[in-house]
């Protein structure tokens, strides 16, 4: 599928830059282990617009994530259970994932499944380990230069995040940022927070030129 092999692409460019930033941070403070790493990529083409979210869990609260994974409590997690457990975030991420376009929330459709990477350590241990979703949404047809896309979740905002977004367009298109990066602090409220938003500056795709205009 072409859309997946360039969100996936982009995302492993992004995840990189955000990586080398994390690293850069982290000789300065420790203390963002204690953080999830959320690492958005916003990519947007003339008839889809794919999103992919890497979560990242340091050792302390990937163990957390893993204590929930292990339901017999054996501290080993079988096949079963992390099935069990990515079948319980694609439910969770189809009710706290929400992307809309100029103001009006569109359909989010799995464009792969959820992908869990204990990386070495496949059991209830402390070692971080890392969460990858893949979404995409259809373009509107009315859509053009003006436009708004804009991405709010309240996936782990009880736990302290580490923003990262990025928005990019195919040929023709382009798209300016609002900064909704940093750290946030964990949410008590439950409250869905705004990941990132962006505005179409530039839509020319064929002869659909600015939305049409």
């Amino acid at each position: 599928m072409p859309y997946f092999h360039t969100l996936r692409l982009m995302c492993w460019g992004w995840a990189v830059a955000t990586a080398c930033l994390v690293s850069q941070y982290a000789l300065a403070h420790t203390s963002l282990e204690k953080y999830v790493r959320e690492s958005v990529c916003v990519s947007v083409g003339p008839a889809n617009i794919d999103v992919g979210i890497q979560f990242s869990f340091p050792a302390d609260l990937s163990l957390v994530e893993r204590r929930q994974m292990d339901i017999n409590g054996d501290g080993q997690l079988s096949k079963k259970e992390q099935e069990m457990y990515l079948d319980n975030i694609q439910a969770r991420t189809e009710r706290l994932l929400r992307l809309s376009v100029n103001g009006h929330s569109v359909i989010l459709i799995p464009l792969a499944d959820p992908v869990l990477d204990l990386q070495d350590a496949p059991d209830v241990e402390v070692h971080p380990h890392e969460l990858r979703l893949a979404y995409f949404a259809r373009v509107p047809k009315d859509f053009g230069v003006g436009g708004t896309i804009a991405l709010d979740s309240d996936l782990w905002t009880d736990a302290p995040l580490m923003v990262s977004a990025a928005t990019e367009g195919a040929d023709g298109i382009r798209f300016q940022t609002v900064d909704k990066k940093g750290l946030r602090p964990p949410s008590k409220d439950g409250a869905v927070f705004r990941v990132t938003e962006a505005h179409c500056t530039l839509w020319e795709h064929d002869s659909n030129k600015n939305g049409g205009k």
